[in-house]
């Protein structure tokens, strides 16, 4: 079995930390997590290298991965 890593060794000692912690580098809300999954099934998207991109206007649209993420998605704003 693989070694832990610095993070996960340091969280298993440190219960503050782990209270703190956001939970992973992407971790999103189960509202987020829902609309996002409902739309990439409405858009029939199945690649992992295509993404679920959330217009201007509130829709979605199906885009390449790298398009959407280049620009910054969300974080542009």
């Amino acid at each position: 079995m693989a070694e832990l890593g610095k993070t996960a060794k340091h969280y298993r000692k440190n219960a503050k930390s782990r209270a703190n912690s956001p939970g992973g580098k992407y971790a999103h809300s189960n509202e987020y997590k829902r609309a996002h999954g409902k739309a990439r099934a409405s858009l029939k998207i199945k690649s992992k290298n295509v993404d679920a991109s959330k217009q201007p206007d509130g829709s979605f649209k199906a885009e390449s991965r790298k398009t959407n993420r280049g620009r910054g998605g969300a974080k542009r704003k």
